[in-house]
């Protein structure tokens, strides 16, 4: 892969989608923002609960409430609460806004970053080579790793090899024991003196990565110090281990510090440039200074000297004075962030890490992985899962949008299938692992995702808790067939693009969740997936319409690395009335003869994120007549006759 030519098409492939940003701006439709007593600044501010983390990076935001435009700024990002000043006062609550904002300052942080790159030295460029061509080069090393006794021989295996290769690429199908195994990972790199960067895609992602680290250190009784560790940027969880490392607390708390440190050295100046003073009045008046005066001037100065003079003292107490954020930065052993932190901080420009180890890498674009793995002094480790959620792009530009929905996975194994993916890994076993034990999910639906998505190699660790139904073990995923219903696709009248409304999918996902709800069942532990952005909108204010406000509703992106007990996914799609006639056809989330090997991903990611049970909706007629030999077919059928 010619290095030169790598550079040139990730630089023209973010121009492309930067001006695609810049044309099509971002959006989000927000509710129930409340607004925030004694917000210091100009406007009034509120707060609203927020799934779209990108919404941060916006310098200005274009907000419409009640059919009023107006200016609003994203003052912070919490805990999925995002808090707008707006330039207008809207009283204590506003009840729906629509946001929209250019979404393009990562993207043009991370080209700058690619194009210094470009011209730097070869070092650089070798480390961003080793993660487009890995090879079996590997670094010496005898101690066998240390963990907590209960890794399988799949994870053992990893840490191996991570102690060991300068690229490891880890594949980590879900609830495979991933982010404990990537704890021990970092620990091990860690307890041998080696500095780490982690990162992923998402503050949660970023955050349990970290917490799995200390707790891996405390399971193999090597702990460390606080001030080694920074979690740098915002948490998503609230941990009290995440305040204690977060790197502007922590700055504030060695401000502090130096603070106290430097207040003697203050008042020592302090009382010298009142005795000082004195002296000149008494010199003002024609008189001498008296004794005590100059006693007191001379003991002064002594104290100076004694510290290195008046010079180094001053210089002294101006370090003192503040904090110095790079050069703290540089002397943690782990750095914990996002990946869009690491390529637009200009924190991290130039620093060097023994350990890169990016999670949910499958989900970067081909840029992002480029800046990380220039940062890999001897080893970058990559982790995701291939057969989940892609990279997206929204540009236009065919060339550049293939590009940037390419992940490093199928770049480097040149793969477009699952099965050329396997492939891969069976070639390379030095620099490649796949974790076969799955936990998480009840084994009944476990296995039928091993089977549709990899290759039946997934084995389930985990067996069904759920009760006997007529003497036979229930399963933990149901379909429920819309067809009886005879559900019809209409489209939103007087908006632009596809707008799917399916009413009677609606009305079963309203009976669905009252009926788990009957079951004593907490509506936070319910999530409802569908397709498309706009149907997330109407099902939200649906099911905020009949009081319940705390099922979380999102796409399959929303719910990627998260999980809940329960999930209902609603596939949407029926037949459309045009002319009075039923019109079937596909989409492109549904169907890989439109959108390739992001189908099985997608559907992956949707059926994978239940811990206890998945409901699927689906119109079974409509789905025979367009899928019926596709993924989401093959998927639908295996529910109705797992066997």
């Amino acid at each position: 892969m010619n290095m030169e030519n790598l550079f040139k098409q990730a630089i023209a492939a973010l121009e492309a989608e930067i001006d695609t940003v810049r044309k099509k701006p971002s959006t989000e439709t927000l509710f129930l923002g409340k607004r925030m007593a004694n917000a210091e600044g100009d406007g009034t501010a509120y707060q609203f609960e927020c799934h779209n983390p990108s919404v941060r990076f916006a310098e200005e935001i274009q907000t419409t409430v009640a059919g009023t435009l107006m200016k609003a700024v994203p003052v912070s990002f919490d805990e999925k609460k995002l808090v707008l000043r707006m330039d207008k006062d809207l009283g204590n609550l506003i009840e729906e806004a629509e946001l929209e904002w250019e979404n393009d300052f990562v993207l043009k942080r991370t080209q700058s970053q690619l194009m210094k790159l470009q011209g730097e030295e070869s070092t650089f460029l070798r480390r961003i080579e080793r993660l487009f061509r890995p090879d079996a080069d590997s670094l010496q090393t005898e101690d066998e790793p240390e963990h907590d006794g209960m890794r399988n021989e799949a994870q053992l295996s990893a840490i191996r090899k991570a102690m060991k290769c300068r690229t490891l690429f880890i594949w980590g199908p879900p609830g495979t024991g991933k982010t404990d195994t990537l704890g021990y990972i970092i620990a091990n790199y860690l307890i041998k003196g080696k500095k780490v960067l982690f990162a992923s895609n998402t503050n949660r992602a970023v955050d349990i990565g970290f917490l799995s680290a200390l707790n891996a250190l405390v399971q193999i009784n090597k702990p460390m110090s606080p001030q080694l560790f920074t979690r740098f940027g915002e948490s998503a969880l609230d941990d009290e281990l995440l305040d204690i490392h977060n790197f502007d607390r922590q700055n504030e708390k060695l401000t502090e510090q130096k603070k106290n440190e430097s207040a003697p050295w203050i008042q020592l100046l302090e009382k010298r440039e009142k005795a000082l003073r004195a002296v000149k009045k008494r010199f003002e008046q024609g008189k001498s200074p008296t004794p005590n005066q100059e006693l007191e001037l001379k003991l002064i100065e002594q104290k100076i000297e004694d510290a290195g003079g008046l010079e180094e003292l001053e210089e002294n107490l101006a370090e003192l004075s503040s904090v110095n954020e790079r050069k703290e930065l540089w002397r943690k052993r782990l750095v914990a962030t996002t990946l869009a932190k690491v390529c637009t901080s200009d924190l991290f420009h130039d620093l060097d890490f023994d350990a890169v180890v990016v999670d949910e890498s499958s989900m970067a674009n081909l840029p992002y992985m480029m800046v990380l793995a220039a940062h890999a002094k001897w080893h970058l480790v990559v982790v995701g899962d291939p057969m989940q959620l892609p990279p997206i792009a929204l540009t236009d530009n065919r060339e550049a949008r293939d590009y940037l929905e390419r992940d490093i996975f199928t770049t480097v194994a040149n793969a477009e299938t699952g099965e050329e993916l396997f492939g891969w890994h069976d070639r390379n076993p030095e620099f490649t692992s796949f974790f076969d034990t799955q936990y998480r999910l009840e084994s009944s639906l476990a296995d039928i995702i091993s089977t549709v998505f990899y290759e039946g190699r997934l084995k389930s660790g985990k067996t069904d808790r759920l009760p006997l139904q007529n003497g036979e073990a229930a399963t933990s995923y149901h379909l429920v067939n819309s067809a009886p219903y005879r559900p019809i696709l209409e489209q939103k009248p007087g908006e632009k693009g596809f707008r799917p409304v399916n009413l009677v999918h609606q009305q079963i996902l309203e009976k669905l969740v009252t009926n788990l709800g009957k079951r004593g069942i907490s509506m936070d532990q319910i999530g409802i997936i569908v397709p498309f952005r706009n149907v997330v909108y109407d099902i939200r204010n649906r099911l905020y319409q009949a009081g319940f406000r705390d099922v979380e509703v999102g796409t399959i992106h929303t719910f990627q690395g998260r999980e809940k007990e329960y999930i209902l996914f609603d596939t949407v799609m029926s037949a459309e009335l045009q002319n009075g006639k039923e019109r079937h056809y596909s989409v492109r989330p549904l169907d890989e003869e439109k959108n390739g090997l992001s189908v099985p991903r997608l559907l992956n990611v949707a059926f994978s994120r239940s811990s206890r049970e998945l409901v699927v909706i689906a119109d079974m007629n409509h789905i025979r007549r367009i899928y019926g030999n596709k993924f989401l077919g093959r998927l639908l059928e295996r529910m109705k006759s797992p066997k």
